[in-house]
């Protein structure tokens, strides 16, 4: 009898959730929180964002019901348009709508309740809508939903918005699964009952900023739904059992063993025997795009191929075991999207999978088309990881290398020479580029030439060589070092081009003439409106930037002035991560000579430093404006 009342009372209590969540209804005459003075000027404020998920999972029956219920003071007229159109829908899968309403408040407290009869369904998908009609500045709009749905094994709720939240409550309750969140810190959590409530108050206004960690910082929550017992994504688990055995879908283990023997691996060291297979994978393997279907492949040594990218990482891992090469796989994230877990593998966050060999201290990346054995993707540098040595079948924790500034440099060699009338300037530039940038470009030029036409490649030179906004009529071009096995050694990928601009360079000022020589460095961004910074400066990757200009100054022509051209500018601190530009201006006999040093020995730049990182930016904007002043000779 005990057992019997235990198991009315658990159904019971499974019961009063789906219930409640399934009768919930909003106040008749609602109380917000007064909105603080700081928000006063916003264009809307959220007063409160609720959601509520309740899933059950069990032998004849599974559903999630999700429950939406939002307010919002519209300000200003022009943000009604933003927010007056509702969609019941959550993560696509809609089975029912079970509940929907939607209601005006005035200022003044009426509360105007639109009709059942407002509420559309789309033909195809089924998801019903509502539009909010006859809002003015100064209205509430409120709505609540409930859906019902199929179970999904893990989301994301992003609560901050391009205007501020006073109130944010995500409530999870479940029967039969084991329900994880990973929330911001803004959120503070409460349990009761196996009834969880994270809220958050005052969340201000999303700020999109360049080179900043934007999605990693948004106000979020994160949740995965998982059967108990079994916890399959833990790493000690995930793993293990991710790296089992190849699951090859085109090709057998007879054929890999045959391809290995045929790429003629024998006595050189690791580092050889490495790039050999990373070369021939990457330049022979290409993935299949969507909507393709990969096709049964006979031979593995037979030239440009399509595969699976699971089937070229298992073929990576595939190599290196047959040949006895020492590994581990590494596991890593954007730090521009988020961290690796400690304890799990978090589905809705994307991962990067690679190799990590011991020996030589390099990765090999088989996710990334563009990168050769060497450093990681330039998204994870810095950041902590997890690996796996499936020699000795353990975790561990990686930090993942950050590639020096002299690793990724752009060097430029531009040559400048005038018609006799000055109408018009002959250029010859080369544009030189290594590292992370070499390879990038590398890969970028040979996807033009196999999948664009010439028109598309032309464009490609225009803006990478001289920016879109100068008026140059290319006349020639062409490329060195465009294979892939160049990235191995580093060699500088090379654009050479030829082009022509007319009257765009010169402009004159009684008897002097300007030449806008600055625009030879290419178009440079700049933060003039940016004065003030919320997150740290976050870049892609350190980098050297060096160019050199050689005008040759026009007969019956002699410099009077290019201290425009001279600028100078650094932070401050320490010398190993500080950033700068430096351009330095010569007269040799009839050339002017003008060399550009610009680096960014660090990938992190902190907010406080902040003004003086915008002036050495600001620095290379204002060099693309500076001119040579030129008078005629007496």
């Amino acid at each position: 009898m005990k057992k019997i009342t235990l198991i009315f009372a658990l159904l019971f209590f499974f019961q009063s959730y789906s219930q409640e969540i399934k009768s919930y209804t909003w106040d008749e005459k609602p109380i917000f929180d007064e909105i603080p003075a700081e928000y006063k000027d916003q264009p809307a404020v959220v007063l409160f964002d609720k959601r509520w998920i309740h899933t059950r999972v069990g032998p004849y029956a599974y559903a999630t019901f999700g429950m939406n219920h939002f307010a919002i003071k519209i300000n200003k007229a022009g943000e009604i348009n933003k927010y007056n159109k509702i969609k019941a829908q959550d993560n696509g899968y809609i089975r029912d709508v079970r509940d929907f309403h939607a209601r005006i408040i005035k200022p003044n407290g009426e509360i105007k309740i639109l009709p059942q009869d407002k509420i559309i369904e789309t033909e195809i998908d089924k998801v019903k809508s509502i539009v909010f009609e006859g809002v003015e500045a100064g209205d509430i709009l409120e709505y609540y939903f409930i859906i019902k749905e199929n179970p999904s094994a893990y989301g994301v709720e992003v609560f901050q918005k391009d205007v501020p939240v006073l109130f944010a409550e995500f409530t999870h309750t479940q029967e039969g699964v084991k329900f994880e969140t990973y929330a911001s810190s803004e959120f503070k959590k409460s349990s009761s009952n196996k009834k969880t409530i994270l809220t958050a108050t005052n969340i201000p206004v999303f700020k999109e900023e360049s080179n900043a960690l934007n999605i990693k910082n948004l106000v979020k929550l994160i949740y995965m739904v998982s059967t108990p017992p079994l916890d399959v994504y833990q790493w000690s688990y995930f793993l293990p059992q991710y790296l089992a055995k190849p699951s090859f879908q085109y090709f057998k283990k007879a054929q890999a063993r045959e391809f290995i023997e045929k790429l003629n691996i024998g006595t050189e060291s690791t580092e050889e025997k490495l790039i050999k297979i990373d070369e021939y994978i990457k330049t022979n393997f290409d993935f299949i795009s969507r909507g393709e279907t990969a096709q049964k492949i006979t031979n593995l040594n037979n030239g440009k191929q399509k595969l699976t990218g699971g089937d070229i990482f298992d073929l990576y891992g595939f190599t290196l075991k047959e040949l006895k090469i020492p590994y581990k796989v590494a596991v890593g994230m954007s730090r521009f999207n988020g961290e690796v877990d400690t304890e799990k593998f978090v589905v809705p966050l994307s991962h990067e999978f690679m190799y990590y060999i011991p020996e030589t201290k390099k990765f090999l990346s088989p996710y990334e088309k563009y990168l050769s054995y060497g450093y990681p993707s330039y998204e994870l540098q810095g950041s902590e990881g997890r690996t796996y040595y499936p020699a000795l079948k353990e975790n561990y924790v990686v930090t993942f290398p950050i590639a020096p500034a002299e690793f990724t440099v752009n060097e430029s060699q531009s040559t400048v020479t005038f018609s006799d009338d000055l109408t018009t300037a002959n250029i010859e530039k080369t544009l030189s580029y290594t590292g992370y940038d070499g390879q990038l470009n590398r890969n970028w030029v040979k996807y033009i030439k196999e999948n664009e036409d010439e028109k598309k490649l032309s464009e490609y030179i225009r803006e990478r060589v001289f920016g879109d906004d100068f008026d140059v009529k290319i006349t020639n071009y062409s490329f060195e070092n465009q294979e892939f096995k160049y990235n191995y050694s580093n060699t500088p990928y090379n654009i050479i081009v030829k082009g022509e601009a007319t009257e765009s360079l010169t402009e004159n000022a009684g008897n002097l003439v300007l030449v806008n020589l600055g625009k030879m460095i290419g178009k440079q961004g700049n933060l003039y409106q940016e004065t003030d910074r919320k997150w740290d400066v976050d870049l892609k990757y350190a980098k050297t930037f060096k160019h050199k200009i050689i005008f040759n100054i026009p007969k019956g022509y002699e410099v009077e002035s290019f201290k425009d051209l001279e600028l100078d500018k650094k932070t401050g601190g320490d010398e190993t991560t500080n950033c700068s530009f430096k351009s330095t201006v010569k007269v040799e006999g009839n050339q002017l000579v003008v060399e550009v040093f610009e680096i960014y020995k660090s990938i992190n730049y902190p907010k406080e430093i902040y003004q003086e990182y915008r002036n050495v930016i600001n620095a290379s904007s204002d060099f693309t404006k500076a001119s040579v002043v030129l008078r005629p000779k007496k």
